[in-house]
């Protein structure tokens, strides 16, 4: 768990030291995955942002709805007239539920890393939409011992404060 704690760090520091520089950026956004709804809120600049954020994963392995909750640090490419390349990595939880009511988890460095890649269009000073494809871990048995990887596509709109 140490690991995680320093990473966090890590990641806040990078993004707190960017606004210091930079005119700071923070949004909601909220949208809709391959698996159902997503949500996020980020805090940073038009370059590096620290982002909190939730995707289900939808069913995997059958009837198992995952979900995905996690801090990802999103490092955007300099807009081209208004659009620009992004990059995702960071850590969190996916929650598995099972038939039988029980669930299992996939957290840690190791176990609950996201990437992504995708791209942003700016409409204005204060919307946003966004598109990505994910590489997410999860828990493919109840005990959490065997897991499999889903590649969710979200779509979102960013209000941007």
């Amino acid at each position: 768990m140490k690991k995680l704690h320093f990473v966090a760090l890590v990641l806040t520091s990078l993004s707190l030291n960017a606004m210091a520089d930079d005119s700071g950026l923070f949004y909601v956004a909220g949208g809709a995955s391959s698996g159902g709804a997503n949500f996020s809120l980020g805090a940073g600049t038009d370059t590096d942002v620290l982002e909190i954020s939730s995707i289900k994963l939808g069913n995997v392995n059958g009837n198992n709805p995952a979900k995905f909750v996690g801090l990802s640090l999103v490092q955007n490419a300099t807009p081209v007239k208004d659009f620009n390349l992004l990059f995702r990595l960071g850590f969190g939880k996916t929650t598995t539920d099972f038939a039988n009511g029980s669930s299992a988890t996939r957290t840690g460095f190791g176990n609950g890393v996201i990437f992504g890649v995708g791209g942003q269009y700016r409409l204005n000073s204060h919307l946003a939409l966004r598109g990505e494809l994910n590489r997410i871990n999860y828990a493919a048995s109840a005990d959490g011992r065997s897991s499999g990887i889903s590649y969710p596509l979200t779509l979102s709109a960013l209000y941007i404060f």
